[in-house]
């Protein structure tokens, strides 16, 4: 599509210009969503692409195409570069103060900075999880305990399909071995049934990348 898009927009005209960077750019965030190879590889050219075409760009396309790039990289894992992404693009939509968007926007990069700073977070309660388990075993309250901590975590993170999985089965070996009235057992059927709550109000909530694309770019 991009492709396309690129081969129909070389004339050189500002206009031009402007919808393949608009292409390009939504085709990045898209990107951000998948977790295979191949869209990983596609990404990082239109990274290069997106980078050697930056100079070019008013203050608010250069603000997308920041948020873009750290919503790419943090799905990819780079999280040092993402963050620094999207530092840049918060402070060019803070000084647009006329872009009716502006508000929006920066308070969608404010919800990926906090992603972002708590996946650190999730790596830490994950080793902890992992040590537990390998140590005392999945049906322990010590392993259950760090399990709910690291699913609330994930949660956090915007990872809420592994979250949910994590909870389910984590409710189910504390209600088999510990009983329906154990702490345990409540602690994870409360996280539970708040992601699951929160999951039925905003169906957006899942694992499907960094949020909606759709608006991001008044039409022309």
């Amino acid at each position: 599509m991009v492709s396309f898009v690129e081969r129909q927009l070389h004339d050189g005209t500002p206009r031009a210009s402007y919808l393949r960077i608009v292409a390009l750019v939504d085709r990045l965030l898209v990107l951000s969503a998948l977790t295979n190879k191949a869209g990983e590889s596609e990404g990082q050219v239109i990274c290069s692409k997106l980078t050697f075409l930056m100079d070019g760009m008013d203050s608010v396309m250069k603000a997308r195409t920041y948020f873009a790039l750290g919503c790419f990289y943090g799905s990819s894992g780079s999280l040092t570069k993402a963050k620094a992404y999207l530092e840049m693009a918060r402070n060019l939509f803070q000084e647009a103060e006329d872009d009716n968007s502006s508000v929006r926007d920066i308070a969608d990069i404010e919800i990926k900075l906090n992603g972002i700073n708590s996946s650190s977070d999730v790596d830490s309660l994950r080793s902890r999880y992992e040590e537990t388990l390998a140590k005392s075993g999945r049906e322990t309250t010590l392993t259950i305990d760090a399990g709910v901590a690291l699913a609330k975590a994930l949660h956090g993170s915007d990872r809420n399909i592994e979250a949910e999985k994590l909870l389910a089965n984590l409710l189910a070996t504390s209600r088999r071995v510990h009983g329906q009235d154990h702490r345990c057992t409540k602690s994870a059927a409360t996280a539970l049934q708040g992601l699951t709550n929160e999951l039925l109000e905003d169906p957006r909530s899942t694992d499907s990348g960094f949020g909606d694309v759709d608006g991001w770019f008044r039409s022309i």
